[in-house]
């Protein structure tokens, strides 16, 4: 590893340019059509990882030799953002399918309330 690669001011400069023209393309595709689902949305996952490799190349320079403590804390944070993700997914579920009435339930209530 050469310690002049690490500190080269030009691998900066091209990381901060490579994310602000992904901000800047993420922000426009926005604020010019309405993003709800679809190819605007595919889009918009598209540029996050974009820049998500840049910054992850050029400014944690997890693509060089010899960084192997660095890749095994980039893999451990995944997986623990994989589990509060999949298991907060998982609680709300649950809530939902236990607090959220069913019809017969529903109507049950609606016709004890009627009957007061």
């Amino acid at each position: 590893m050469n310690a002049s690669s690490e500190t080269s001011p030009g691998r900066y400069v091209l990381g901060f340019l490579g994310s602000l023209v992904c901000t800047l393309a993420a922000y426009w595709l926005v604020a010019a059509h309405p993003v709800a689902h679809g190819t605007g949305l595919a889009a918009l996952v598209a540029l996050a990882l974009v820049q998500l490799f840049i910054q992850l190349a050029l400014f944690l320079h997890l693509g060089e030799r010899g960084n192997k403590l660095n890749q095994l804390a980039l893999a451990l944070t995944l997986v623990i953002v994989g589990i509060v993700v999949v298991g907060s997914l998982w609680i709300m579920y649950n809530l939902n399918a236990r607090m959220m009435p069913t019809p017969t339930r529903m109507l049950q209530y609606t016709q004890s309330q009627d009957s007061m």
